[in-house]
């Protein structure tokens, strides 16, 4: 599925928030951020808030929207550097990540940076409850960090704890795209719930189907380094099944690397290939797809809900990729 010609009723949008966020880091010290953007990638969360603007009947608000846009993708690539970093992550959209280019300390500075670059745009909104929205929605992102550091090497994980941890570490910046996107463009305010309700669902789908890629992907076709989650001991849906489908003995037995925390890349091959074999990466998918029925549902009702093909195709998108 083509993402470039799903998104092709608000491209020219989309191409004025690239510009804006390029604009909003003419600084010399920014400069090195640029290269990163400039790669492209989805450019999902804007589409999401463009997207979910045209709802509402403020049309007068166009460039608010971009503003708003731009503003969440700097919150979205400091989150990305931050990550790589965490993650030990050596490519990021079939680039160098940040910190392997410019060195840690660069790295862990400008993902602060841009956060900070982020609030002074959303500050020129002049909407207290933009800010502080997005404020908690930071918040989150970086308990979501933190819960699943905390649950690393944790083979007793449960799914209902992975799937908090997706919740606030992505699934909850998408469901803002949408929200503030509803918002800021005049929506009615069960237009904004239902639009938010499928940026979450989509978000929480987007994350299962990453988590699945990072497994069996193609790491030149998704452009990331994959399978790094696991060397560090972080337990993702797919594994998470794979662990509750076996016994305590050849839990111990298929896991022990674990247990020793000598994740080495053979180790992940091999739960790799037990996870595919087994059907739990089929079965992550499968979780991933409930989530975009939710998704579906919540625009069941059209009415209020401008470009719906649109969100559907975006849905379909998100479980159906291959990057």
């Amino acid at each position: 599925m083509n993402l470039e010609a799903i998104l092709r009723p608000i491209d020219r949008d989309l191409s004025r928030v690239t510009d804006r966020v390029l604009a909003s880091l003419q600084h010399p010290i920014a400069k090195m951020s640029v290269y990163l953007i400039a790669a492209g990638g989805k450019r999902l969360r804007p589409a999401l808030t463009l997207l979910a603007g045209r709802s509402g009947d403020r049309q007068t608000q166009r460039e608010a929207l971009v503003d708003l846009a731009a503003a969440i993708e700097l919150v979205h690539t400091a989150t990305l550097i931050h990550d790589d970093i965490v993650d030990g992550s050596l490519l990021r959209r079939r680039r160098p990540t940040f910190h392997e280019r410019f060195g840690t300390e660069r790295a862990v500075l400008m993902g602060d940076y841009l956060y900070a670059v982020a609030f002074s745009v959303f500050a020129r909104l002049r909407d207290p409850y933009v800010t502080s929205y997005m404020a908690d929605v930071c918040q989150q992102l970086s308990r979501g960090e933190l819960l699943e550091v905390e649950t690393r090497y944790q083979l007793e994980i449960s799914e209902d704890r992975y799937l908090e941890v997706v919740r606030e570490k992505t699934a909850s910046l998408m469901a803002a795209c949408c929200h503030l996107g509803a918002y800021v463009g005049g929506a009615r305010r069960e237009t904004v719930d239902r639009v938010t309700t499928f940026g979450l669902n989509v978000g929480m789908a987007f994350q299962i189907v990453d988590d699945c890629l990072d497994l069996i992907g193609n790491q030149h076709r998704v452009g990331k380094t994959l399978r790094s989650d696991l060397e560090k001991g972080s337990l993702s849906l797919p594994i998470i099944y794979l662990a509750h489908s076996v016994s305590a003995t050849e839990r111990r037995r298929l896991f022990a690397p674990l247990h020793r925390r000598q994740a080495d890349p053979a180790f992940v091959r091999s739960i790799a290939k037990a996870a595919n074999r087994s059907g739990a990466i089929a079965k992550a998918q499968e979780t991933a797809q409930r989530f975009i029925q939710e998704a579906m549902g919540a625009l069941a009702e059209r009415d209020g809900v401008v470009l719906v093909d649109t969100y559907r195709q975006l849905a379909q998108y998100a479980i159906q990729r291959q990057s």
